[in-house]
C-alpha cells in the first residue's frame, strides 16, 4: 500500500463437549456402579478444552440472508502493478482477472440483500460496480497516496461493522514503517485497530491469499533495504480479508469464496457440527457391533456407540468414522491437514487414530452409507472400556504452513513473499475469540453386554 512518492510510516498490512453418553447397551450395574466415574472421565475430557462451549451444534439454526457486503478495493500506488492500463495487445493479470470475476459474482448474488462498492484511498470512497470494475480491468488512472492499514481496519469496525454484515478488504497488505522500529508492534498495531471500536465477541475474519503477474513499479516494504523496481519476473502475492461477525463470514465464504486454489486462514468463524457416523461394514475388523439403541431398525448413518466384545493386541478392534466436511472451507478438508491436526480423545482405552482418508470414487458409487461421506478416520483399540465412555474425535484448528511461507523479513526482492505476514495475522488472531478445534465428534465406547 504505497505510494511512489511517500515515505509516511503505515501498517497494511468447541463444540460443547457435552458429552452426554448416547442411549446403548448399558447394563444396570455398569450405570449404577459407573455412574459418578464416567461424569468424571467426561469432565477430565473437557478440562483439556476451556472454550468447548462456545462451538455450535450438528444442526444448526436456519440462517439469515446476508444483510449487506461492502467490498473495498485498494488503490494505492503500490497496487498499479496487479491493475495496469490496458495494453496494447489486450493483456491483463491474474489479479484483473480474478478480481473481476469476483466483483461481479457479488454484484450479482442472491446471499446478501445489499451490495456496496468502495476504493479504498485514504479512506474509503463508495464507487459504482460499474466504476469499480473498469477500475479493475482498465487500470489505475490516479494512484492514492499511502493507505494506513489500522486506520483502515479502524473504520470498518467504527462504522461498517453490523451484525448480518461482511467487508471485503482487497489489498496487497505491505507493511511500510519509516524506521525499523516501529516492526515489532505490527501486531499490537493491528489488533489495536481491530478493538479500538470495543471487543466484538462474534468478530472473525477469514484470510484469502493469491498471486499474480505484477507490470508496473515494485516498492519494497523496507525503503532503506531495497529500491523500487520495474517488476516483475515472479508472481507476487495479494489477499482478500473477509471481516464480520461469524455468522455472516461463514455465510459469504460458503456462497462467494469456495476457490480451492485460494490459500486460507480462518480466525474466529464458527461451523456447524459436520454430520458423521460409525460405519460397521466398511474397513472394519474385530468383534465388536453398534451399541446405539433401535440400531437394527435404522439406517446406519449415524450410530455413534460402539460395543466391544473382546480386544487385545492379538485380535485388535478397529471402526471407520465417516465425516461429512463438505461445508467446511477447503484448508479443513485437505487430507494432509486433516492427518496432521485430526486427533482422537478418550479415557480407560488406548483407542487412538490410525488415518484419515478421502472419498474415492469407489466409495461416492457405493450403495452403502459411505457414499455420503467425504472423509473417513480409522480408529483402533486392544483394551474394552469397564463401561461406557467418550471418545471425542478432534480437529485442531492450526495455522496453515503457507503463512510462514509466504512471510518474508526483507523483501527487497520481489518474490511470492508479503513483508511480515506472520505479524499482522498474528495481530488479527489476537483480536478474535480463540477457536482451538474446528469441530468436536462426540462418539461412545462400552463393553459388549
Amino acid at each position: 500500500m504505497r505510494y511512489p512518492t511517500s515515505l509516511s510510516s503505515r501498517l497494511l498490512p468447541a463444540l460443547g463437549l457435552a458429552l452426554l453418553l448416547l442411549p446403548g447397551c448399558y447394563s444396570r450395574s455398569d450405570m449404577k456402579e459407573e455412574g459418578g466415574k464416567a461424569g468424571t472421565m467426561t469432565d477430565a475430557i473437557l478440562s483439556d478444552n476451556p472454550n468447548t462451549s462456545s462451538a455450535t451444534p450438528e444442526m444448526a439454526a436456519t440462517d439469515q440472508p446476508l444483510q449487506r457486503v461492502n467490498v473495498l478495493l485498494e488503490v494505492s500506488g503500490s497496487m498499479e502493478g496487479f491493475m495496469p492500463k490496458t495494453a496494447a495487445d489486450g493483456g491483463n493479470t491474474q489479479f484483473q482477472q480474478r478480481v473481476a470475476q469476483f466483483l461481479s459474482d457479488v454484484n450479482r448474488t442472491a446471499a446478501a440483500k445489499q451490495k456496496s462498492f468502495f476504493l479504498l484511498k485514504e479512506k474509503p470512497y463508495a464507487e459504482s460496480y460499474g466504476n469499480l470494475s473498469t477500475t479493475v480491468r482498465a487500470g489505475i488512472r490516479q494512484p492514492a497516496k499511502s493507505t494506513e492499514l489500522p486506520a483502515v481496519l479502524d473504520t470498518l469496525m467504527t462504522r461498517y461493522y453490523q451484525p448480518g454484515t461482511v467487508n471485503v478488504l482487497i489489498s496487497d497488505f505491505i507493511y511500510s514503517p519509516k524506521n525499523a522500529g516501529a516492526i515489532p508492534y505490527i501486531k499490537t498495531d493491528i489488533t489495536d485497530a481491530l478493538q479500538r471500536n470495543g471487543a466484538q465477541a462474534d468478530l472473525a475474519v477469514s484470510v484469502y491469499g493469491f498471486t499474480s503477474d505484477f507490470r508496473g513499479t515494485y516498492y519494497p516494504a523496507l525503503v532503506a533495504t531495497g529500491k523500487k523496481t520495474n517488476c516483475c519476473d515472479t508472481d507476487i502475492p495479494y489477499y482478500y480479508w473477509v471481516i464480520g461477525p461469524s455468522d455472516a463470514v461463514r455465510q459469504f465464504d460458503a456462497a462467494l469464496l469456495t476457490d480451492e486454489t485460494a490459500r486460507q486462514a480462518h480466525f474466529g468463524v464458527v461451523y456447524p457440527r459436520p454430520v458423521y457416523s460409525v460405519l460397521d461394514k466398511f474397513e472394519n475388523k474385530g468383534s465388536w457391533y453398534y451399541g446405539d439403541a433401535g440400531a437394527s431398525k435404522r439406517a446406519a448413518d449415524s450410530y455413534r456407540v460402539v460395543a466391544v466384545s473382546e480386544a487385545s493386541a492379538q485380535q485388535p478392534v478397529e471402526f471407520v468414522v465417516g465425516l461429512d466436511l463438505q461445508n467446511l472451507p477447503a484448508q479443513y478438508r485437505e487430507l494432509a491437514y486433516l492427518q496432521q491436526n485430526l486427533q482422537v480423545q478418550t479415557v480407560d482405552t488406548d483407542a487412538k487414530l490410525t488415518g484419515v482418508t478421502a472419498a474415492t470414487a469407489q466409495t461416492k458409487g457405493s450403495s452403502g452409507p459411505q457414499s455420503r461421506f467425504t472423509h473417513f478416520a480409522k480408529i483402533r483399540l486392544t483394551k474394552v472400556p469397564p463401561a461406557s465412555r467418550p471418545l471425542v474425535l478432534k480437529l485442531q484448528n492450526q495455522r496453515s504452513a503457507w503463512v510462514a511461507q509466504w512471510t518474508t523479513k526483507n523483501d527487497a526482492v520481489p518474490a511470492a513473499k508479503t513483508f511480515a505476514l506472520s505479524s499482522l495475522l498474528d495481530g488479527l488472531q489476537a483480536s478474535v475469540g480463540a477457536r482451538p478445534t474446528v469441530f468436536e465428534l462426540p462418539l461412545t465406547l462400552q463393553p459388549a453386554r
